[in-house]
């Protein structure tokens, strides 16, 4: 197998072939409102429109190198501006449809220990919009039931994982936005046999290439902001005794 990290823009991924990945899974920048400290970075202090249309390249990028039958799935949440809401999975799911993708689902993460808010309704679930590539999707019959309820199907759209408070990655640099190492992981065992590949074209800290290792499945993820993700994603391959000898940094 392999796993590959680019370190370059996901608007562009000619390094990857047509018709080669099974799963594309990503939690991608939130438009201005988080700063990943680097630059060229999308949505950061630039408008929703362009946020959009930034996305939107990636989005198409992400069709032409899954194959048939590839699932797609991105995590994201709205937020407000000025008092006003901005309904981010929607229009995510207008770009996609439009692009040709097939929307499958709105899957939710309760975060129990989601951040409280002042003047809002409480932060504690997000969505994980699922797309496929083709109408066909392969589904691996794996029961995460996290919720004891009489007379519902175990095959619950809700998964509840904790989310950590605050920032990781304090050590180089503050990573914003923690990715649940666990939803990735069962993520990529409903999707995916061993050995598949799996991209993630915003990939931060890195837990989607560590989700993908411990499941025995290829990776190959985009990250702009080298400086600041490499010794941390290194740290964090080091704490799950992988090898950074596994991964080739391009």
């Amino acid at each position: 197998m392999e796993h590959k990290i680019i370190f370059s823009t996901s608007e562009d991924m000619s390094k990857i072939n047509n018709d080669s990945v099974k799963l594309m899974i990503t939690s991608p920048p939130y438009g201005d409102l988080k700063n990943y400290e680097t630059e060229g970075q999308i949505g950061y202090k630039e408008s929703y429109e362009k946020y959009l249309d930034r996305l939107n390249k990636v989005w198409k990028e992400t069709f032409r190198v899954l194959v048939n039958g590839g699932t797609c799935i991105i995590n994201i949440n709205t937020r407000t501006i000025n008092g006003k809401a901005l309904l981010i999975p929607y229009d995510f799911i207008k770009q996609l449809t439009e692009i040709g993708f097939v929307f499958r689902d709105m899957h939710y993460w309760h975060k129990s220990s989601g951040i409280p808010r002042i003047n809002n309704l409480g932060d504690h679930f997000e969505y994980f919009i699922i797309f496929t590539k083709g109408d066909n999707v392969n589904i691996n019959e794996i029961s995460f039931f996290d919720y004891k309820i009489d007379n519902v199907n175990i095959k619950l759209n809700i998964w509840n994982i904790n989310k950590k408070f605050g920032s990781v990655g304090k050590k180089y640099m503050v990573h914003p936005a923690i990715f649940p190492l666990d939803y990735i992981k069962r993520m990529i065992q409903v999707f995916t046999q061993p050995k598949d590949l799996v991209l993630d074209p915003f990939l931060g800290s890195g837990t989607s290439l560590l989700a993908s290792m411990l499941t025995d499945r290829s990776f190959i993820g985009y990250e702009l902001n080298k400086e600041g993700y490499l010794p941390m994603i290194i740290d964090r391959l080091n704490e799950f005794n992988l090898s950074e000898d596994m991964v080739n940094f391009i």
